[in-house]
C-alpha cells in the first residue's frame, strides 16, 4: 500500500488550543484512509519576509531568497516525500524540493507568499483557509467602526481623567458602508451592517451576480464612485497586483469628509503616507488598520502617531479557535482529495486568489 504522505509544515506552537486537540485533529486525518501518513515537516519564515513574499514579483527577488531559512537535511528528506502539505509558508522552488507534492492547504486566507514558492499550474493545487476567520474578523472590523461612531476613545479619556462630561456618538442606522471586496470576510461584515440598519455597497468583478446583504455592487474600476457615497469603508479583499495601492490619496479624497476607513485585508492595499495625510488634514474622520506594509511595524513609523488611527498587530482573527476551523476545512478537503472531488477554496492562478 503506497502511503499518502501529509506534511504538517506550520509550527504547532501557533495552535493555542490544548495539545490533545491538535493530536485529535491529526488522528481524524489518519482515520479518513489507512494510507494517510503524517510527517512533521515544519518550515516557518519571519513576519517581515512573509509579508514581502506576498507581493507581486517576489518569486524572483534575490534579496528575499537570501533571507529565507536554510533547509535542514531532515526538512529536505520530508519535503521529498510529501504529497499534501498544511502550511503557513513554503520554501522557494518547492516544486523541485517536493517532486511528489500535489496539493498545498494554507492555514491562512492569504496565499501570495505561497504562490511565490513556484507552484506549477496543473501539477500543484493551492487552497486557502478563506472563510475560516470570516466571523471574528467581521466582528473586529465592526467593533472598530462602532468604537469610532460611539466615540469610545473619548469616553475612556473622560473616565481616566475623572471627568463627568457627556460624549454623544453617532447612529449607524441609515448610514452607508462600502466594502472593498465581498468574499468570506466582506460578506460577514455586510451581514452585520445590514443588521444595524446600514445600506451596504461593495466592489466585485462580477457585478451581475448578487451578493447576500449587499444593496449595490460596483466594479473595481468604479471604486471611487462607490467611495463617494459611503460613510465608512472596509477593505477585506485578497492581495493581487490589482489591489496594491488601491487606497491612495485619490481614493481618500473621493471619500466623504469625516468618513471612517478600516483595513483588515493586506497592508499593501494602503499607501500609508497618503492615509496619514488624510487623517492629519481632517478629511478622513478616523481609520483602523489591523495590517501594515511592514510587519512588525517599526517603532519610528508615522502610523503610530497619526491622529484618530486605531492600530493593531494583525490580530483581528480568532487566535484561540482558528485552527479548529482550519482542521475542519483541511479534513473535508482531504476527504475530497482522496475521493478525487474538487477542493474547497482552490486558488485560481490567473486571478491570484
Amino acid at each position: 500500500m503506497t502511503p499518502l504522505v501529509v506534511g504538517i509544515m506550520y509550527p504547532p506552537r501557533w495552535d493555542a488550543r490544548p495539545r490533545e486537540r491538535f493530536d485529535a485533529d491529526l488522528d481524524a486525518l489518519r482515520a479518513l484512509d489507512p494510507r494517510v501518513e503524517i510527517v512533521d515537516c515544519r518550515y516557518i519564515e519571519d513576519n517581515a519576509l512573509r509579508t514581502e513574499r506576498g507581493r507581486p514579483g517576489s518569486a524572483t527577488d534575490a534579496s528575499l531568497r537570501a533571507r529565507a531559512p536554510e533547509l535542514t537535511p531532515e526538512q529536505r528528506t520530508a519535503l521529498a516525500r510529501i504529497e499534501v502539505a498544511l502550511v503557513a509558508d513554503l520554501p522557494f522552488d518547492v516544486a523541485d524540493l517536493a517532486p511528489n507534492l500535489r496539493w498545498v492547504q494554507s492555514v491562512a486566507a492569504g496565499n501570495g507568499q505561497l504562490l511565490s514558492a513556484g507552484l506549477p499550474t496543473g501539477r500543484i493545487t493551492a487552497t486557502t483557509a478563506a472563510g475560516v476567520n470570516g466571523v471574528p474578523i467581521a466582528e473586529f472590523a465592526f467593533a472598530r467602526l462602532l468604537a469610532h461612531a460611539k466615540r469610545h476613545r473619548e469616553l475612556d479619556e473622560r473616565q481616566r481623567d475623572h471627568d463627568w462630561q457627556a460624549v454623544f456618538g453617532a447612529v449607524l442606522s441609515g448610514r452607508t458602508l462600502g466594502l472593498v471586496g465581498v468574499g468570506g470576510i466582506g460578506s460577514e461584515i455586510a451581514k452585520r451592517a445590514q443588521a444595524f440598519g446600514m445600506t451596504v455597497y461593495a466592489t466585485r468583478r462580477r457585478v451581475d451576480r448578487p451578493a447576500p446583504h449587499v444593496d449595490r455592487l460596483f466594479h473595481p474600476d468604479d471604486l471611487h464612485t462607490m467611495l463617494a457615497g459611503c460613510d465608512a469603508v472596509v477593505s477585506a479583499a485578497p492581495e493581487t497586483p490589482e489591489t496594491v495601492d488601491t487606497m491612495d490619496a485619490a481614493a481618500f479624497a473621493a471619500m466623504r469628509p469625516g468618513a471612517f476607513y478600516c483595513n483588515v485585508g493586506r497592508g499593501s492595499f494602503v499607501v500609508e503616507k497618503d492615509l496619514v495625510e488624510a487623517l492629519e488634514s481632517g478629511h478622513l474622520g478616523a481609520a483602523a488598520l489591523d495590517v501594515a506594509r511592514s510587519e512588525p511595524l517599526p517603532p519610528e513609523d508615522p502610523l503610530w502617531d497619526a491622529p484618530n488611527l486605531y492600530l493593531s498587530a494583525h490580530c483581528s482573527s480568532d487566535g484561540r479557535d482558528h485552527f479548529t476551523g482550519v482542521f475542519r476545512l483541511f479534513r473535508d478537503n482531504l476527504a475530497r482529495y482522496l475521493a478525487g472531488e474538487p477542493l474547497r477554496n482552490a486558488v485560481d492562478p490567473a486571478a491570484g486568489y
